[in-house]
């Protein structure tokens, strides 16, 4: 009795723990009908190898839904990615526009993850053009960064092979040939001969100059030089500020009044000799005239009576 009581607990355990389990898996595979996430797709332009249905969708590094379907898109070129995101989350991505999907690498593993993040500049114009309408919102997408570093090595590489490799080497061989010819040529070894007798030369003259300054005493002609210069410095205060200065600018003041005095006698008398000019023509004139009629000077009439402001006739 107590074997068939011991069996009979056991088997209902079983049965117990079995219907547990089968509910656990049932609930948890019933959570994801009762979820209210909302639903977004992306698209890419490259290969997704090594992103999975169920692959961590991430805004900014914090989890924020998962991949529900990958699959080719109907213009039979992209990839689709569609995800179902966290409402709160998602909230977020209508009035942000600078949003990028991209693809990450998870780890070493090889896997990969969605991760959603602000961007700008050239990663906002990097998202392929559509010509089908998206079944669900659409979050543009940017190259992955494992992309963008095989891109730039493809550009790299792009210019290395449009470079004339072959002629660049044979333009470096000629040059070198060219100036193995002129080391070999006669005149160029002669130039170097007589630039080098002209640096013995060179430094010869140096050695006889260094010899002869060194018998010549130097310390009473900088001596005389530094007493010049201190009694240049004393005129030259003594004559922007000094009792020498002051008779300096006097007799240059005296100067200038004498130039203004003899400017004016100098006007004065170029008025006078204007004057006598005038008055040697009138009597030239007044000849003249009694030469040709003499009979004037008895019967001619008066003459008018000068203008009171400068002497000349009415």
């Amino acid at each position: 009795m107590a074997t068939e009581a011991h069996k009979f607990q056991v088997g209902i355990f079983v049965i117990a723990a079995t219907a547990i389990a089968i509910g656990g898996l049932i609930w948890l595979g019933a959570s994801h009908y009762f979820e209210h996430n909302v639903y977004a797709v992306t698209y890419f332009a490259e290969s997704v190898q090594g992103l999975e249905p169920g692959a961590a969708v991430k805004y900014r590094g914090v989890p924020a839904g998962r991949v529900e379907i990958i699959r080719v898109a109907p213009d039979g070129d992209l990839i689709e990615v569609v995800m179902s995101i966290d409402p709160k989350i998602a909230k977020l991505f209508a009035s942000d526009p600078s949003l990028r999907a991209q693809l990450q690498l998870s780890g070493i593993t090889g896997l990969r993850y969605v991760e959603i993040n602000r961007h700008s500049g050239e990663a906002l114009e990097q998202a392929p053009p559509l010509s089908f309408e998206p079944p669900y919102p659409l979050i543009p997408s940017t190259r992955s960064s494992v992309k963008v570093v095989q891109q730039a090595l493809e550009d790299v590489y792009a210019k290395i092979m449009a470079l004339d490799l072959e002629g660049i080497s044979a333009d470096a061989r000629a040059t070198l040939q060219a100036a193995n010819a002129l080391l070999r040529n006669e005149d160029v070894k002669a130039l170097l001969a007589n630039l080098t007798r002209l640096s013995e030369s060179a430094q010869r003259t140096a050695a006889n100059l260094a010899k002869i300054t060194s018998e010549v005493d130097v310390a009473p002609m900088l001596g005389n030089l530094t007493r010049a210069s201190a009694d240049a410095q004393a005129l030259f205060a003594d004559l922007r500020s000094g009792e020498s200065g002051g008779r300096l600018r006097e007799a240059l003041s005296a100067f200038d009044r004498t130039a203004e005095t003899t400017q004016a006698i100098v006007a004065q008398v170029h008025a006078t000799v204007q004057r006598l000019n005038r008055a040697v023509t009138n009597l030239h004139e007044l000849s003249e005239e009694l030469r040709r009629q003499p009979s004037r000077l008895l019967f001619a009439a008066p003459p008018p009576a000068p203008h009171p402001e400068d002497g000349r006739p009415q």
